[in-house]
């Protein structure tokens, strides 16, 4: 079950819903690759399925560099 809204009360991006996460592509799943060792000492990756920790499970895109919600500068 994919969440309505990420681990943020008030996240002005789970209010969207136009832009899907570029990460799983607004599955709220991603796989992504794990190191695991092998009995004989070499070192592998195996894919592992997770919630996409780039939107928080939401589907929804979170990143402030894309367009969307004004990103307010830090002060100088």
């Amino acid at each position: 079950m994919i969440p309505d809204r990420c681990g943020l009360d008030s996240c002005r991006w789970c209010d969207r819903s136009d832009v899907p996460c570029r990460f799983c592509l607004g599955t709220g799943w991603w796989r992504p690759e794990m190191p695991r060792r092998e009995a004989d000492g070499v070192i592998g990756w195996v894919r592992v399925d997770e919630p996409c920790r780039m939107c928080g499970g939401t589907g929804k895109e979170h990143d402030p560099l894309s367009a969307g919600p004004r990103v307010v500068p830090r002060p100088s």
